[in-house]
């Protein structure tokens, strides 16, 4: 089972939309301040409408792997954002859904920060779609690659 928490991912775009505010100082400060809350009570909404796209995608996405929807849940609550969880099942090694893992909650924060910085830094908006793109194309390969029985090697049953 593999879990992402909402307050991981909440903690990442703060950080890189704050981060995005400061390398833009040619912006004015209305415009970075409007970037660097991103996950304040007015701007959150938005951050969840995304975030539920961003699950589809990536629900359709490793539909590949044969885990059926039910298996894949997302609780969230929109008062209490700590208590948010992702809830994915793989039939994937250790090493297999740690990179998945990571590439899921990438792809939630590129995601996020792309809707954002469309509206309020154009410029930046394409580099955050790309790493969005990017993590999306990573989980469609991991899961399309077959991997091997669990058995370890195979022998065969005679002397050939």
């Amino acid at each position: 089972m593999l879990r992402i928490k909402s307050a991981e991912v909440l903690a990442d775009i703060r950080s890189a939309a704050w981060l995005e505010s400061h390398l833009h100082p040619e912006l004015d400060r209305n415009r970075r301040h409007e970037m660097a809350d991103i996950c304040e009570n007015d701007n959150i909404g938005r951050v969840w409408r995304v975030l539920g796209i961003a699950v589809a995608e990536i629900r359709l996405a490793l539909q590949k792997i044969g885990t059926p929807e039910k298996d894949i849940s997302l609780e969230n609550e929109l008062n209490s954002p700590g208590s948010w969880l992702f809830s994915f099942r793989f039939p994937l090694p250790s090493s297999s859904l740690t990179y998945m893992k990571e590439k899921i909650h990438e792809y939630l924060v590129a995601a996020v920060m792309a809707d954002r910085c469309a509206v309020i830094i154009p410029s930046s908006a394409k580099i955050w779609q790309e790493r969005a793109s990017g993590a999306l194309a990573c989980m469609q390969n991991l899961a399309s690659i077959s991997h091997p029985p669990l058995c370890g090697v195979v022998r065969p049953l005679w002397p050939l």
